[in-house]
């Protein structure tokens, strides 16, 4: 029995109800219950369907889901031209980093299942805010920041209060954009936060998007008449980004370059995924994620899944190693058709889009390292949601998977399962120890690839699998020991068959959207 899912809508945008936190070996669903395990058992997630039947027929091991195309999402640009009156900003310089630290800090840890580290954190003086009356008689506060030698930074804005009719922007001083947040949409975020299990500074915090240079500028408006005092927010950390931010729409470019490519990063034996036509709907459901975890920033890859319904609900699936908290997932930024315009072309495709709105953690599960979110914001128009199989692939079946090795453009790396494997972490969560087992018996399988590899950044990738001429998610990356110097090396993958088994059903295969 297969399903197959056809037609194309808009894409939904659905409120926020918290979400879960991930981390270590448990699996969690929307208020973080247990599920007994990636095979089987019971969620414990309040975020279920209005009606909860499953249709037998994608309960069944043979169901798919096809993929389904984005016509338009009423694609609105992140990017604002900044306001004529602005407050005058206080200044606050940190002083350079030392050389030491700055080498420890952007050394590549060399550990394969971890997402790729673009920044770090770094602590901030008082940040007090200076308020001033503008002309039209608003109030208004700015404070601008610099890390030396930084490419970008991500001001991490702490909210102990503020009114939801505040506005919120960030920018560099040099230029004529910046970003524009309402209050309502960060007060949001930070209540998914406290409902996933986070506390403190880290349920308070508000990741603001990234800008690019070492400057960026955050600014906090009221209307007129409103009172001052109920305002209390601080910036007391920033991450500090040493690679560029991975394609963010860049607040600080003057002269407009808008996004920035990180071209050529990628191992030699890479391929452009513009160089082969089979999987160009499927290149269209892949982003480049940026998020921040403890203050520093990472890379992995995501891709956009369809549900049962074509509802154009965007669901994300990566890499548990990559996102395992509601805090992390709050933080997202996600970057769409940054790829090469053509096979080779080596450069970046002019349609590439930046999403800054974050994301609604939904399952997170170190049993199959699956983490399964609804962005907050609709994907760009043009975007696939793909298809998937939940039926079990057998040995030698043909795959592929779609990836930014070192946050480059989209790169395509093709082979063929080679086994399935029973994997363990180790106590300190750094290293994930495989072992081949059976079918019945394994959460992750291993993937030969004989075009092209792997690498940082490649984390959380799909691995699509060809049935037929279509191509189907049955899993995301972990990691491995491949490379472009050891091709025979492995690939492994967490197997969707066992996550959508253990939780994701109730959001793929649910017979009403679920609200929540």
């Amino acid at each position: 029995m297969q399903i197959w899912l056809l037609g194309s809508v808009a894409a939904l945008v659905l409120s926020a109800c918290g979400g879960g936190s991930g981390g270590g070996s448990s699996d969690t669903s929307a208020s973080g219950g247990s599920t007994g395990g990636a095979t089987g058992g019971s969620t414990g997630g309040s975020c279920v369907a209005a009606s909860t039947q499953v249709p037998s027929a994608v309960d069944r091991v043979e169901a798919r889901a096809r993929s389904l195309t984005l016509a338009s999402s009423g694609d609105v640009s992140p990017m604002k031209a900044r306001e004529v009156q602005s407050p005058r900003a206080r200044l606050v310089a940190l002083a350079e980093v030392a050389p030491a630290k700055l080498a420890a800090e952007t050394t590549s840890s060399g550990l394969r299942g971890a997402p790729r580290k673009i920044g770090f954190a770094r602590s901030l003086p008082d940040t007090t805010l200076d308020w001033q009356t503008l002309a039209d008689g608003r109030r208004a506060a700015s404070i601008s920041i610099s890390s030396p030698s930084a490419q970008g930074l991500r001001l991490g804005l702490l909210v102990r209060s503020l009114p939801a009719d505040a506005t919120v922007r960030v920018y560099a001083q040099s230029a004529s954009t910046g970003f524009e947040l309402p209050a309502s949409e960060i007060l949001q975020a930070l209540k998914a936060n406290a409902a996933g299990g986070a506390s403190g500074d880290t349920a308070n915090t508000y990741w603001l998007p990234a800008v690019l240079g070492a400057e960026a500028t955050v600014e906090v408006s009221l209307p007129a008449g409103a009172d001052t005092a109920k305002v209390d927010v601080a910036v007391p950390q920033l991450s500090h980004l040493f690679a560029l931010p991975d394609g963010t729409d860049a607040a600080g470019d003057t002269a407009g370059a808008g996004i920035t490519a990180k071209i050529g990063e990628a191992g030699s034996c890479e391929i452009d995924a513009a160089c082969n036509t089979d999987y160009q709907a499927e290149s269209n459901a892949v982003a480049r994620i940026v998020f921040v975890q403890g203050g520093s920033a990472f890379q992995c890859t995501g891709t956009l899944l369809n549900d049962n319904l074509n509802s154009g609900t965007p669901y994300l699936i990566t890499a548990n190693h990559c996102i395992s908290t509601q805090a992390s997932a709050s933080s997202l930024q996600s970057y769409w058709f940054y790829r090469a315009p053509s096979c080779g072309a080596g450069t970046l495709n002019p349609a590439a889009t930046l999403r800054t709105g974050g994301a609604t953690l939904l399952y997170a599960s170190a049993s199959t390292d699956t983490s399964f979110m609804r962005l907050n914001e609709a994907p760009p128009s043009g975007a696939v949601f793909a298809g998937w199989s939940v039926s079990a692939p057998a040995l030698a079946a043909t795959v592929g998977t779609l990836h930014h090795p070192e946050g480059d453009l989209l790169k395509l790396s093709t082979g063929t399962v080679k086994s399935y494997q029973n994997c363990s972490l180790s106590s300190g969560g750094t290293s994930l120890t495989c072992t081949g087992t059976a079918q019945s018996n394994s959460g992750f399988l291993d993937a030969l690839l004989t075009s092209g590899s792997t690498e940082e950044g490649s984390s959380g990738a799909a691995l699509f699998q060809t049935i037929g001429t279509s191509r189907y998610v049955i899993g995301q990356l972990y990691g491995g020991s491949s490379s472009c110097s050891l091709r025979s090396g492995s690939n492994i993958y967490g197997r969707f068959d066992a996550a959508y088994n253990a939780a994701l059903k109730q959001w793929l295969a649910a017979t009403t959207v679920p609200t929540c």
